[in-house]
Formats: C-alpha cells, structure tokens, sequence
C-alpha cells in the first residue's frame, strides 16, 4: 500500500514522536485573509495585521545541516471541512531515515499541543494521528478520516489532510511542524517550523480545504 493510504498497525512506528525532543510555532487574497510570515516570523511588526486568518504560510531557511529534508516551507489551511498542511523540503527521497511530526493546537489556553499527527518520511512508510501530551504524542490514536500523502520529485512535499471532526470542530487552530533526521545514527538533526515550539498564526474555518 503506498503512502497515501491510512493503514492501522497493532504499534506505533518508531518515528512517531513520544520522546518530547524539540519544540513550536499569503499577501492579501480577495475577501478572504491571507498572511505571509518570513522565517523570522515577525508578528509584532505586522501592526493592524488580523488575529486571525483562514491560511498561513511561511518560508524556512536552509539551517539543517546535515539533512536533505531541511523544512524549506510550510502552507496550512483551516477550511469548513478539513485542516490540510503542506510541507516542502529540500530533497524528499523515497529512501529517506527521517520523520515528520505535525503538532495542531485546538485550545490555547493548555501548554503545548492538542493532536500531532507523524509520519516517516520514505516510500512504503505509515503514519497515525494521535493525541498529544504537551509536545509529546501518546499512544490514544484518533479514529477519523485524515491523510498524509507523499510526493517525491520535482514536488518535495508532504500533504496532511485531518477531517475537523478529528479535532473535536475547533473553533480555531494552530500547528507547528518538526522534522527529525537520524543522519548517520550517531545523531539526530532536527528542524523546526515556525521555530521550536512556535506556533503558526490562529486559523480559523473558512470555506474548505
């Protein structure tokens, strides 16, 4: 079965993250809003910038080293239906060690996430969608509709679709995107996007995803 598939396995894969390592966080577009946050992600300057848009979407630099799948971008949309995350990297390989780790916040009033949904990065890999224990995800698996498909080539990328009914239909959310890379075994690289243990700015639904 090929990555786009959600299958159950009787244990979580050992790239799902439950260790707690590591951390956080388009112009305008007709009526709807969109924001575009640099790297540095600078929201105090954005001045009369909105709370809270439908789409988020920023770029990452080149600082993991070591790594082909370095974050390079990250694009979220909190539509009616859905909540769909798109992440690029450098160079996605069907070989690749590493993992993906994407953190959603549906209450932020609670430290840390609500959900993480995690997913090896090479061809033929699986992935679960559970919950999370501040930045920790846990072995309560959510039994929903979600999706993360991946696409190697020209594209790089991987795309997560998460049904809001798997996320309790929260009012707004927010996500943090990880990826963790053993390299040669003897250490892990790690990048994170916005930053570590940042999140991404509120999405709240809009008209699908």
């Amino acid at each position: 079965m090929g990555p786009s598939c959600h299958r159950r396995t009787a244990h979580l894969p050992k790239w799902v993250d439950v260790t707690g390592v590591g951390g956080d966080t388009l112009g305008s577009m007709t009526s709807r809003i969109a924001l575009t946050v640099g790297s540095a992600v600078v929201v105090a300057g954005l001045g009369a910038a909105p709370a809270h848009a439908e789409f988020y979407s920023t770029s990452d630099p080149a600082d993991a080293k070591g790594s082909l799948t370095d974050i390079r971008a990250v694009r979220a949309k909190h539509g009616a239906a859905n909540v769909v995350v798109k992440v690029r990297f450098q160079d996605l390989t069907r070989s690749s060690a590493a993992g993906l780790s994407i953190f959603v916040d549906t209450d932020r009033g609670a430290k840390g996430a609500e959900f993480v949904l995690s997913s090896g990065l090479n061809d033929g890999t699986d992935y679960v969608l559970t919950e999370a224990s501040g930045w920790r995800g846990t072995d309560q698996r959510v039994d929903c509709d979600y999706q993360a498909k991946l696409r190697w080539g020209a594209k790089n990328s991987v795309r997560a679709r998460i049904d809001r009914s798997c996320l309790g239909e929260p009012q707004s959310v927010r996500v943090s995107v990880k990826m963790a890379d053993p390299t040669d075994g003897s250490a892990r690289v790690v990048d994170w996007s916005p930053e570590r243990r940042r999140w991404s700015l509120p999405m709240e639904p809009g008209l699908g995803a």
